[in-house]
């Protein structure tokens, strides 16, 4: 039981640093190397920037981690992952369309107003599910 706790543990550390790394990462995402140093010093972005929001807000990508989290967790033991991964990037791009969640969502995830935000998401992402679901 202990190691289950730890890989918990683990997965969940994952989740939030990426998270976190996110939100301090998304106002310089486009940006070079030397375009950093040069604006934030040598090392760079160490903490939240100035005149930006805090907390800094989720982007898409984590939108999308949590969204590809939810589906692997939705998915049985042993089964195929992509119809539950699917449906997670469906129940995402939902997100995109809608200000808030229906009278119905599908999960707990899709319960989460915070979600409920365009964070520029590319061609890709949008195109993807908005194609896989006109095939339902």
């Amino acid at each position: 039981m202990e190691e289950y706790a730890q890989i918990v543990d683990k997965i969940r550390g994952a989740l939030l640093g990426g998270a976190v790394g996110d939100a301090l990462g998304w106002p310089i995402e486009f940006q070079s190397l030397a375009q950093i140093r040069s604006e934030y010093g040598p090392a760079g972005v160490t903490g939240f920037l100035p005149g930006r929001p805090v907390p800094h807000r989720i982007t898409d990508d984590t939108q999308m981690t949590l969204f590809t989290a939810e589906g692997l967790l939705r998915c049985p033991a042993g089964a195929d992952p992509i119809p539950s991964l699917r449906r997670a990037y469906l129940r995402w791009l939902d997100t995109q369309y809608h200000p808030g969640p229906g009278p119905t969502p599908d999960g707990w995830l899709a319960t989460q107003q915070f979600l409920y935000d365009v964070r520029a998401p590319g061609n890709a992402c949008m195109g993807g599910p908005a194609s896989a679901a006109e095939g339902l």
